[in-house]
């Protein structure tokens, strides 16, 4: 598996964008750091480096554990996570002819409106646990699913699908974040 991560430019903000390629199949996942939050491209590209030799080494049928591996080796980074492992869930679809939708959608069409707390899929730092999340986190409140719009639509796929496991949907820009 080739791993990439760089740094994009959208305005005046800096955000990263991994990138995991098998033979001519490609996955990306980006990351937004929060500067409001404390959060820099520095700390992220320092954490990105060390999870490098494993997801180097791992396969797209990892897709489904990456998260668990990459915690177990230096755990707290959620947000790094989560887009190494939508890249590798790309990857996998992609491999494996699927759609990305069945792998981790599921079967509400969310209202756009905003109720109940704000879920936001990057800093639960799993992909498949963002999916359950709503219905394993306290069932009776109503969650809403935030799905940010990345300056270049990157992970745009993977978040709608993932959005249909909620019944409220919340689209904000990468720009209302900061």
């Amino acid at each position: 598996m080739k791993f990439f991560y760089n740094i994009e430019r959208a305005e005046w903000f800096e955000y990263i964008v991994v990138k995991v390629q098998e033979n001519d199949l490609e996955g990306i996942g980006a990351i937004l750091p929060i500067r409001k939050n404390g959060e820099n491209y520095k700390i992220f590209m320092g954490v990105i480096e060390e999870y490098r030799t494993i997801v180097e080494k791992a396969k797209p049928e990892d897709s489904f554990v990456i998260s668990q591996v990459l915690r177990q080796h230096f755990p707290n980074h959620p947000k790094v996570v989560f887009a190494i492992q939508s890249a590798f869930l790309m990857v996998f679809a992609k491999k494996y002819k699927l759609d990305l939708g069945k792998i981790i959608g599921g079967n509400v069409i969310p209202k756009n409106e905003r109720c109940g707390e704000r879920v936001f899929p990057e800093q639960l730092g799993d992909v498949l646990f963002a999916k359950y999340f709503s219905v394993v986190e306290n069932s009776n409140l109503d969650k809403t699913f935030v799905m940010t719009k990345y300056p270049k639509n990157e992970m745009d796929d993977l978040l709608s699908a993932l959005s249909t496991n909620y019944k409220y949907l919340e689209v904000i820009s990468w720009k209302e974040l900061l």
